[in-house]
């Protein structure tokens, strides 16, 4: 009969729709914490300050490295002040985030849960609803700044999320802001997957990150397996060392004097989408992780032992910040007996977390710690 024929059709069509994917799971579950029993209904509260204007304008922005310097290692002699301007704008929204967040995980009493909730609740329905940061008139440095908050305010919420069991959710609003940041993040990221004229590189594993970020928080399995994608070529691109000790990433390693710091900055997003993939039931090999174990091998002797390093031709390297390093939290959790990466960890006294980029700290996150 018809009806059934359509009914049947129906039935296909829903099952092979983004909507019937597998909801992403968060690499983070949600926790029974402290503040998790405070939570009440926190939207009835007002917000004891206000956010920023949301950034609605071009982010056709300039880059503080100086681009003369093929290392591109140097900073600019005179930042532009646009980008400047702009740069302060983004950074103080979503610091007010992350804040919002370390106030409610840290909060003693009921009402300090609730109103960081609130702050960090109205604070992304202002810009959500204004749909700050869409603008398509971007340069690569503004679209780096767009997948840097991206990945901060996905990471933010993430923790938030976590840390109040579950009972923090997305308005409506604030989800379709989020799919659509990341669904522009892919569109300008895609291209560079087959690109012979770009270089593939720690903006690429950031921008997967971000987009990883996004799915888990809005549900969206096809961004989990797009990050996924770059994971794999991040990890085809290790170049390992003639005793198979080590392995680099080349074009991390490339700048100069801040290798050490690049090699730190493209584990991070590498490591996590390792852990996405996993908490996604992505196929996750023994050479996947042996691959990653060398990453973290080059890493950690970029900083303990750089001298000994060929491909650091004996340049003296910048300080890297611990912060740097927290892609060693959630990698020691997964490998306690990484020896290079416990004595990384050990040099800053387990100093390593916070990390903005990533939304906050993420130690609270791990039963174990390092």
């Amino acid at each position: 009969m018809p009806v059934k024929r359509t009914s049947l059709a129906l039935v296909i069509a829903l099952a092979l729709s983004p909507l019937a994917a597998p909801a992403a799971q968060s690499l983070w579950p949600p926790r029974a914490t402290a503040q998790a029993a405070m939570v009440a209904d926190y939207r009835t509260l007002a917000c004891s300050k206000a956010p920023p204007a949301p950034y609605t304008g071009s982010l056709r922005l300039e880059s503080k490295y100086d681009q003369r310097d093929a290392s591109k290692s140097t900073l600019r002699a005179r930042p532009d002040a646009d980008s400047e301007r702009v740069g302060k704008q983004v950074k103080q929204f979503v610091g007010g985030l992350i804040y919002a967040g370390k106030r409610f995980v840290r909060a003693k009493k009921p009402q300090d849960a609730n109103m960081a909730l609130a702050c960090q609740d109205q604070w992304l329905e202002r810009w959500a609803s204004a749909g700050a940061l869409l603008s398509p008139d971007a340069s690569g440095t503004g679209m780096a700044a767009r997948k840097w908050a991206l990945a901060a305010m996905a990471g933010a919420l993430l923790l938030t999320q976590s840390a109040s069991d579950g009972k923090v959710r997305l308005t409506t609003t604030q989800t379709a802001w989020i799919t659509q940041l990341a669904e522009l993040v892919i569109r300008e990221y895609d291209p560079r997957r087959t690109s012979h004229t770009v270089y593939f590189n720690n903006h690429d594993y950031w921008a997967a990150w971000a987009v990883a970020a996004s799915g888990m928080l809005v549900g969206r399995d096809d961004f989990i397996q797009w990050a996924d994608g770059n994971l794999r070529r991040g990890l085809a691109q290790a170049v390992r060392s003639q005793d198979g000790s080590y392995a680099y990433l080349p074009l991390e390693v490339a700048r100069g004097k801040l290798a050490a710091n690049y090699s730190q900055y493209a584990l991070v997003p590498l490591v996590l989408l390792a852990e996405s993939a996993r908490a996604n039931g992505l196929p996750w090999r023994d050479e996947d992780q042996r691959t990653l174990d060398l990453l973290a091998n080059f890493a950690a002797r970029s900083i303990l032992e750089p001298q000994a390093l060929p491909e650091l031709e004996g340049r003296a390297q910048a300080d890297v910040a611990p912060y740097k390093l927290a892609w060693l939290i959630p990698f020691l959790q997964r490998n306690p007996g990484h020896r290079l990466a416990r004595e990384l960890y050990d040099s800053e006294d387990g100093e390593v977390d916070n990390y903005s980029q990533l939304g906050g700290p993420l130690k609270p996150l791990y039963l174990q710690q390092p």
